[in-house]
């Protein structure tokens, strides 16, 4: 596996739009973003911003990241590449290092001039708006071994109820379009008082139900986002398997987790995706879980 960082340069233009960098390399004679290998201990974003200088001429600033992206480059070896959208704040375009052109494109020309589908699906990330699909555990219920019942009836117990009303604090001023359960009573109960506040309905699928493979959840998230930002109440075994894997497949953890993903129950976990790709997932701020 080579790692390596690079930029999605761009800029606003008079009339509205915008343009990104591209630059040809004439070894492979191709049209790709700017990227190149970490050198020694460098972290893939100090990569990126030197990789984008050397071939470019442009001292740029970071903006949002736009993930991972991975391709095989011979027999057994992979380049994973994480990419960055970027913004020259010194220099002047000018081809250099391995590279003997480099452009400004318009964003609707780019995709056409790039050779690789890999760095159109970057474009397509860069060109996307950003979401949020936040996974939140259920909250609180009684306890498994003492209620007789099924356990898809087993509702929350009175903290559960009192968690289940924090989220209406916690998700203020986070745009909501849809809410979306695990087909168990404590999960639906878990959203019904955001779902009251936004005017919302409950949808419900067996895709966030306890033991749903990560695969079937992971696409659930993707497919909703496609569709705007949501809240999706699960369980924890559901939410520990995506983070878990969302974090070995080289997505971004943020926030202060000391070596530790807060999974109790009724935690939250924002995820920013573009155009259905997760990019970062962060674990909301620490709330009262008596």
């Amino acid at each position: 596996m080579i790692l390596a960082g690079g930029g999605v340069v761009s800029r606003l233009t008079e009339d509205g739009g915008r343009e990104v960098v591209l630059v040809h390399r004439p070894a492979y004679d191709d049209w790709t973003f700017p990227k190149g290998k970490l050198d020694g201990a460098e972290t893939e974003a100090q990569a990126a911003l030197r990789e984008v200088e050397e071939e470019t001429g442009l001292r740029c600033s970071l903006g949002d990241e736009l993930g991972l992206v991975s391709y095989e480059i011979g027999p057994g070896l992979t380049k994973s590449v994480r990419y960055w959208v970027m913004g020259a704040t010194d220099g002047t375009l000018a081809p250099a290092h391995e590279v003997d052109e480099a452009r400004w494109v318009a964003e609707d020309e780019a995709r056409a001039m790039l050779s690789y589908e890999h760095d159109r699906d970057v474009l397509d990330r860069f060109s996307a708006p950003l979401v949020t699909v936040s996974l939140i555990r259920h909250a609180k219920a009684g306890s498994r071994h003492a209620w007789h019942g099924r356990d898809r009836l087993r509702p929350l117990s009175q903290a559960g109820r009192a968690q289940a009303s924090g989220l209406v604090d916690a998700f203020d001023g986070r745009p909501t379009d849809r809410l979306l359960s695990s087909p168990y009573l404590r999960c639906v109960e878990t959203l019904e008082p955001l779902a009251l506040s936004r005017s919302l309905a409950i949808e419900t699928t067996k895709a966030l139900a306890e033991g749903a493979p990560v695969q079937d959840a992971l696409r659930l998230i993707e497919e909703t986002a496609r569709g705007g930002s949501a809240a999706l109440c699960t369980h924890g075994d559901v939410l520990t398997g995506l983070i878990r894997h969302l974090r070995e497949t080289g997505v971004s953890l943020r926030g202060d987790l000391d070596g530790k993903e807060d999974f109790r129950k009724g935690s939250i976990w924002h995820l920013e995706l573009r155009a259905g790709v997760v990019l970062a997932a962060e674990p909301g701020p620490p709330r009262d879980r008596a």
